[in-house]
């Protein structure tokens, strides 16, 4: 029976929405995170033939039984988080949109909202896997203090020193399609044709900027994800109670005697 099948497209659609909202829940603390949300479509209808209308007349509707779901699309919702200070120098929240830039030890320019960097052994701002951000920021060994304005420029603070001195601006990029990006892991994302190519941005126009000593929280909301677990797992088990039904009918149909 067809019931089987589409009942059992159901239960695999909500299998991989628990699994999103796993994933979401368990990065609820993980920095820059961003939740994903699935998208579902009906699978296609089979037509049914029926008795033919009345002279001139037209049925107002055809006879037509779906086969079920699947799902289509994670898509990833880029509001921002909360900013959470922390003191750091070289914690670094975006408020607004954009993304960082670092390069990875291959080469590859990867993005990442992951404000929280370092420095590595050459005084390079580098990620906590070790991708130095582009275009490169290198802190002095002898420098006491280190300032980065909402605009991204960096200035070198020094012992006895009246006056900084600029070293580098820290730029962003953001992207026509951002839900369009390939999540990596890492807190890293890969341009696709989907979100298109980077675009510069210029955080000195106000509608952006860099928060130093602030990093980005999840925007995951855990009252939001068990609300929708909670309807996972009851459309699982109302789909799983038809696959029951369907394969009582079926018994009754091979009880039947000529």
């Amino acid at each position: 029976m067809r019931a089987l099948y589409t009942a059992a497209t159901g239960m695999r659609a909500q299998q991989l929405r628990i699994d999103n909202i796993a994933n979401n829940l368990a990065n609820v603390s993980t920095t820059g995170y961003k939740k994903a949300r699935e998208t579902f479509e009906d699978l296609v209808y089979q037509n049914y033939a029926v008795g033919s209308a009345a002279k001139d007349s037209v049925r107002p509707s055809g006879l037509a039984v779906g086969t079920g779901t699947r799902l289509t699309s994670m898509v990833r919702d880029f509001t921002n988080g909360d900013l959470a200070f922390t003191g750091n120098e070289f914690d670094l929240g975006i408020s607004g949109r954009g993304f960082f830039a670092v390069e990875s030890p291959d080469g590859l320019e990867r993005y990442t909202r992951d404000g929280s960097f370092q420095k590595n052994a050459d005084g390079e701002l580098v990620t906590s896997a070790g991708f130095r951000l582009q275009p490169g920021i290198e802190i002095p060994e002898d420098a006491e203090r280190v300032g980065i304005a909402a605009d991204g420029t960096v200035e070198i603070y020094y012992k006895d020193a009246y006056e900084p001195v600029a070293v580098g601006t820290i730029e962003l990029v953001d992207f026509i399609n951002p839900a369009g990006l390939m999540a990596l892991g890492g807190n890293l994302y890969a341009p696709t044709p989907e979100s298109g190519e980077p675009i510069d941005m210029d955080a000195s126009d106000g509608h952006v900027s860099i928060q130093q000593g602030f990093q980005e929280s999840s925007n995951v909301d855990m009252a939001e994800e068990l609300i929708q677990m909670i309807y996972a797992q009851r459309a699982y088990e109302l789909s799983s109670k038809v696959v029951e039904t369907a394969d009582q009918q079926l018994q009754v149909v091979n009880s039947l005697k000529r």
